[in-house]
């Protein structure tokens, strides 16, 4: 059931609830803002799912003993922003999943919502929005991210991270599960990672780096844009690059043994393993970097 003013022990309400009047936005009239806070009591190591449609969203580990949930909803029909509700259920496998019901079951047009989650802990989290940016911070298990036209940041995650978006960047950092992304006309930048990496982007670079402890595979894909690799000194593997109209470049790979070459492509094999790495793109160069013994 939601939880509404109704249910005092498991939501305090405060009277945060202001509606701000902002002149002439989008060609529509005047746009409305109403902010709604809420404080949601807390159960370890459960799910958070966050859901919005026109805005961002935010989860952040903190040292506190409630959940803190704060929405911005915004739009042209200040009655309809007045009807508004901020549900936050618990599921029966005790999930927090945290949504907006509109008017009329429809969010119209120019109408959104920004939602901030912060909460002692979250084991599992999801993520779903459209035309925002979604950001995770210091959250535990499974990610999943969905978004478009918004940028993805995630740092210290542990768990897996499976993050998609369109017209925007990701940027991952200190992660210490599985990665996989997808994206399209931006950077992907991983930092850190200590599982494998794979994606997809286009238009756009790809950078990742891996901690010692990490012994990969990476298989990454984009065109129009450069790859750059930082591996550290746990990386095994067989290591295929290709590349179109772009050159490959290779330093501090002491241990690396060359398995093939042509003009556009290099296959290299490091340490015992066969697990297969790849790197592909196209219009773009190629640097792989190991780190050089203290």
């Amino acid at each position: 059931m939601p939880l509404i003013p109704s249910l005092p022990s498991t939501l305090t309400a405060l009277s945060l609830s202001a509606t701000i009047l902002l002149a002439g936005c989008e060609g529509l009239g005047q746009k409305f803002h109403d902010t709604r806070v809420m404080r949601v009591e807390h159960v370890p190591n459960q799910a958070l799912d966050i859901v919005t449609a026109n805005g961002s969203i935010k989860a952040q580990q903190e040292a506190r003993d409630d959940v803190s949930i704060e929405v911005e909803l915004y739009g042209y029909d200040p009655e309809r922003l007045d009807f508004a509700t901020v549900i936050a259920n618990r599921q029966g496998d005790g999930t927090l999943r945290v949504t907006i019901d509109w008017p009329g079951g429809k969010r119209e047009r120019g109408e959104g919502a920004k939602i901030k989650v912060y909460t002692p802990d979250a084991n599992n989290v999801t993520a779903k929005t459209s035309n925002g940016a979604v950001a995770l911070f210091g959250l535990n298990g499974e990610a999943y991210i969905a978004t478009s036209n918004g940028a993805i940041t995630i740092h210290d995650h542990d768990g897996d991270i499976d993050a998609n978006t369109s017209n925007g960047s990701i940027n991952i950092e200190n992660a210490s599960g599985n990665i996989r992304f997808d994206s399209s006309n931006a950077r992907v930048k991983v930092e850190n990672a200590r599982g494998e990496v794979q994606g997809d982007t286009s238009n756009g670079s790809i950078y990742i780096s891996t901690t010692d402890g990490s012994s990969g595979p990476i298989r990454v894909r984009t065109s129009n844009g450069r790859v750059e690799l930082d591996l550290g000194y746990g990386y095994q593997g067989v290591l295929g690059i290709k590349t179109s109209n772009g050159r490959i470049k290779t330093e501090g790979l002491a241990d690396a043994r060359l398995v093939e070459s042509s003009k556009n492509s290099l296959k290299l094999k490091m340490g015992n393993s066969e697990e297969i790495s790849a790197v592909q793109t196209s219009n773009g160069s190629v640097s792989v970097r190991g780190r050089a013994d203290n």
